[in-house]
């Protein structure tokens, strides 16, 4: 059997089919105003950690992430953490943040782009779609549980913002999931869109069914800027999303500041609050009343059925804080990995 420490220096392709990058040409990049991305796999190793790209399938499409491993000697099966980032986030952001932490307390942690973002293969690209996100995650949950060093029953999600709501709605749908951690989770449901966006949630309704009627027809894609503090008109209004996205602390080759209008139908009808209710995992809720939509959070957290539960209020000054801010990130990374190692076990001994 294929021991941790064997993979992190003799990866094969043969394994778990890894190395090879999607296809997607340099120049389609281009073209699509994406920022071309290396042809060859790299590996990282610095803080007691290694990082591995790798490649995997969900629903006949390929998909790209990047494997956090703790680099020790081991030969004990170790439990593993996907990391489910932002709205329109790619894995070298956000998701990359809590996978150091995660791997550096001994977890296998991975993180990917979602299908038609980053590396990651599927059209049209960026395209927010909740269901198409959560498919992703149980198709990554699946991908680590092939891996010969991972505990099999011992397998989390981790997710922050909108990556909080697809991942609670992820291990409502499936069972084998042996754990859970929202950090500031993006809960909304219908009626809390309706209440944010007023008279502008059916408009924005009408101009994401109307796009997805475009695209079905010509194959043409209507885009619209994710950022821009000057500008209300926006995917992610306001100065605060800007504040990380539009700067240095959130820039990222792989990121592109736009996002396709049709993503507004499947998005504002999306249900993370109602997902609680089915929730059979062990599941950590950490936000803040500076977060989006605590009382959402609150719901979300009153909801899950399960008394292996726990819900940490922070004080933050404001909902992207958790996303880099040194101190934030080092809270809720120190109630992640307590929650987690309480409920994903101890590592198990690789029969040989």
């Amino acid at each position: 059997m294929l021991s941790l420490k064997n993979f992190v220096t003799t990866l094969t392709v043969a394994s778990v089919g890894l190395l090879t990058l999607p296809q997607i040409s340099n120049a389609e990049r281009q073209k699509i105003g994406e920022s071309p991305m290396p042809t060859v796999a790299q590996t990282n190793t610095a803080n007691n950690i290694t990082i591995r790209k790798v490649q995997f399938q969900s629903q006949g499409t390929l998909v790209v992430g990047n494997l956090y491993l703790p680099t020790n000697k081991s030969t004990l099966a170790q439990p593993a953490v996907v990391v489910v980032g932002p709205q329109s986030s790619v894995k070298e952001q956000v998701p990359a943040v809590y996978a150091r932490k995660l791997a550096e307390q001994g977890f296998v942690a991975l993180t990917f782009d979602h299908r038609t973002y980053g590396e990651s293969g599927g059209a049209p690209r960026q395209f927010e779609n909740p269901q198409m996100k959560v498919q992703d995650i149980h198709s990554a949950v699946t991908f680590l549980r092939a891996l010969p060093f991972v505990k099999q029953d011992a397998v989390g999600l981790l997710g922050v913002c909108s990556g909080g709501g697809y991942s609670a709605k992820a291990a409502a749908m499936d069972k084998s999931i042996n754990a859970l951690v929202t950090i500031a989770g993006f809960y909304h449901d219908p009626q809390v869109m309706r209440q944010w966006l007023g008279e502008n949630y059916e408009a924005r309704l009408k101009m994401g069914k109307e796009a997805r009627m475009k695209y079905e027809k010509t194959g043409q894609v209507d885009y619209m800027t994710n950022v821009d503090p000057k500008n209300q008109n926006v995917a992610m209004p306001g100065q605060e999303a800007y504040d990380y996205y539009g700067t240095n602390r959130g820039a990222s080759s792989g990121w592109v500041n736009r996002s396709a209008v049709m993503f507004f139908e499947p998005f504002l009808q999306f249900n993370a609050i109602d997902a609680g209710r089915e929730i059979k995992a062990p599941t950590l809720v950490i936000h803040s009343d500076t977060a989006l939509v605590p009382d959402g959070a609150r719901r979300f957290f009153k909801s899950i059925p399960t008394n292996q539960k726990n819900l940490h209020w922070m004080t933050t000054a404001n909902h992207i804080a958790f996303y880099d801010q040194p101190e934030v990130v080092e809270e809720a990374s120190l109630k992640a990995t307590a929650w987690l190692k309480q409920t994903l076990g101890k590592n198990q001994v690789i029969n040989r």
